[in-house]
């Protein structure tokens, strides 16, 4: 099953593809020479993503108490073009693939979301250089695709799948592999690697962001920050949907992460009215 999923990556023609928006947007966040007037030109092109947008960068989670502001060079101004990148990504990856009959695909987005925040609070937090600052959103918000991909190449299969493993006790990505021989972490990277114009952390992270934690006690790169959040996030009501079993949060991370339980709680406590907040946007 594994070799037939992989040769439907490679040779399944109506794979989800990114938005045009996206791709160019891609190329002009990654060019030097833009400014933020082409920036925002070329998304007001996509009058709903432009509308969208600006509602979510005035969201709990990016607006953060500041002024309300009413348009993409304001919006564009205050979170950076990385960033305002970051969040065509969260509004637009939900569009590309069809909802699932398996999952609550809203549920499953939410959860996306907050991993993603809380992978680049935690960047942030640690001190993080520049090149894993700007991949620790995408990495975070990527992290589950292949529960899709999954779903996108084989529904039938694995929405059964799905279906007869809701009372297991062990991880989805352990069942997955005792089924179709690769789990969604493994897949989810393949499929971005070959089809998405994405960093190479971004990928590595998808792929790892099961892994267990290394036994030396080096300093958390992004694969681990988004592990971290993974955790964080589904033992705060902040699940998938999918996800059968998922372990407690192990306390040993406090002092890796240099947080204690408080901070945590106040990270966490704005990720989830940040998530709730933009139920609407997503369903929008």
């Amino acid at each position: 099953m594994k070799a037939k999923l992989l040769n439907l990556l490679e040779t399944k023609g109506d794979l989800p593809p990114l938005s045009d928006v996206l791709l160019n947007l891609e190329n002009r966040v990654n060019d030097p020479r833009s400014d933020i007037e082409e920036i925002s030109g070329l998304i007001q092109t996509e009058p709903v993503l432009s509308g969208r947008l600006i509602k979510l960068s005035n969201s709990v989670l990016f607006g953060g108490g500041k002024d309300e502001v009413h348009d993409l060079n304001e919006a564009i101004m205050r979170l950076g073009m990385k960033m305002v990148l970051d969040l065509a990504y969260t509004l637009e990856l939900p569009k590309a693939f069809k909802k699932s009959k398996s999952f609550d695909h809203i549920q499953f987005w939410k959860h996306s979301l907050g991993v993603a925040y809380l992978s680049r609070s935690l960047a942030i937090h640690l001190g993080a250089d520049k090149e894993d600052l700007d991949a620790s959103y995408l990495a975070g918000l990527m992290h589950d695709v292949g529960i899709l991909v999954f779903d996108y190449l084989i529904p039938e299969e694995y929405s059964n799948f799905i279906k007869a493993v809701t009372e297991s006790e062990r991880t989805l990505g352990e069942l997955e592999i005792e089924k179709f021989g690769i789990s969604h972490s493994e897949l989810g990277a393949e499929f971005i690697s070959k089809w998405w114009p994405v960093s190479e952390i971004v990928v590595k992270s998808v792929r790892r962001h099961h892994n267990s934690p290394p036994k030396k006690k080096i300093k958390p790169g992004i694969p681990r920050l988004v592990n971290w959040a993974n955790q964080i996030a589904s033992n705060n009501e902040m699940q998938n949907g999918i996800a059968i079993h998922f372990h407690p949060l192990d306390e040993s991370i406090f002092p890796r992460l240099k947080l204690n339980k408080e901070e945590l709680e106040v990270m966490v406590d704005k990720t989830k009215e940040g998530v709730d907040a933009a139920d609407m946007i997503l369903r929008s």
